[in-house]
């Protein structure tokens, strides 16, 4: 399977909000309400049956699953997140937001993004299947546009090598 992440503007430059997007925070901050007064009248749940919830929900998928994305939140603040390298975008469905790190808005909405690169790489066996690589890596990882030169002319000089044994 083939993803084609997206993105929306540029989270690390200066960016206005838009009315979309303090209209989506407003709305983002209802829902979070009426769900946190829902939550505070439900009965706790018996620990035997919230051991069978989780056992249903299985485990959390390995690392090698995530992408990594540069979110810019309601906020103004820059963190960076996680989502399974499935989505072509990090903030669909209930994703939409998230807990601000930085100055504890909760939720702030996502008004841009950019994908980063996967979260770690997959194990040997399950390359082969994995969804295709976001064309960024993570910053970390970066190399200058020299080693990627020198890099590319012994690759070229080691096929040249091979296609003259043959």
């Amino acid at each position: 399977m083939r993803v084609e992440y997206l993105r929306r503007g540029v989270p690390l430059a200066d960016y206005q909000l838009t009315k979309a997007d303090h209209r989506r925070q407003q709305e983002a901050a209802e829902i979070h309400e009426r769900v946190q007064r829902q939550v505070a009248k439900a009965p706790p749940l018996p620990e035997a049956r919230l051991k069978r919830v989780l056992e249903l929900l299985g485990s959390p998928p390995p690392a090698w699953e995530y992408q990594q994305w540069r979110l810019r939140l309601y906020c103004g603040h820059i963190v960076e997140a996680a989502r399974l390298r499935t989505s072509p975008r990090p903030d669909e469905g209930a994703r939409n937001t998230k807990t601000c790190s930085q100055c504890g808005l909760n939720p702030s909405v996502i008004v841009a993004f950019e994908p980063l690169g996967p979260l770690a790489d997959p194990p040997p066996e399950k390359r082969s299947r994995q969804p295709s690589r976001s064309p960024r890596k993570p910053p970390a990882d970066r190399r200058s546009r020299a080693e990627l030169a020198a890099e590319n002319d012994a690759l070229r000089a080691e096929l040249a090598a091979l296609r003259t044994q043959t």
